[in-house]
């Protein structure tokens, strides 16, 4: 797992940041290449809304991926660790990242979970859920 890289999927969420802490604490290795790889909400084909209000609410996805991006690279570079950001752009977040990691030959993929009800995620799904039973390398979820 030393010379395949860690895909860690990072948001805006406390789940995200407990996951990436408890990863480092417990996991990390200083020769590990880190990919946080963060999957925005898209508004591309949205029919319900104006152009106009799709217009904004991409604007608001960039400013905030810019601004995880920021607090990402912050983060990891305060700790010392060389890592690199990258967005995927899908509707279905759990796919984005098993494609990421296995177009990077990940040996690992770390996620936080919203810890979602049975019921709950079986009508919204699980983006976590998705990565387990769909990922090629192992899957660290850390819940919170």
């Amino acid at each position: 797992m030393a010379d395949s890289p860690v895909v860690l999927a990072v948001d805006g969420s406390d789940h995200a940041d407990y996951a990436f802490d408890w990863y480092m604490k417990n996991f990390y290795k200083p020769e590990q290449k880190i990919i946080l790889l963060h999957c925005p909400e898209l508004y591309l084909n949205d029919f319900n809304m104006s152009p106009g209000r799709v217009s904004e609410l991409q604007r608001e996805v960039a400013e905030n991926t810019n601004a995880l991006q920021q607090k990402w690279l912050a983060k990891t570079s305060a700790a010392g660790i060389q890592a690199e950001f990258k967005v995927e752009y899908s509707h279905k977040p759990g796919h984005a990242i098993v494609d990421v990691a296995n177009r990077a030959g990940a040996g690992c993929i770390v996620t936080g979970t919203r810890g979602l009800g049975k019921v709950r995620r079986t009508f919204l799904g699980s983006v976590s859920d998705h990565v387990i039973h769909h990922a090629q390398c192992p899957v660290l979820v850390c819940r919170n």
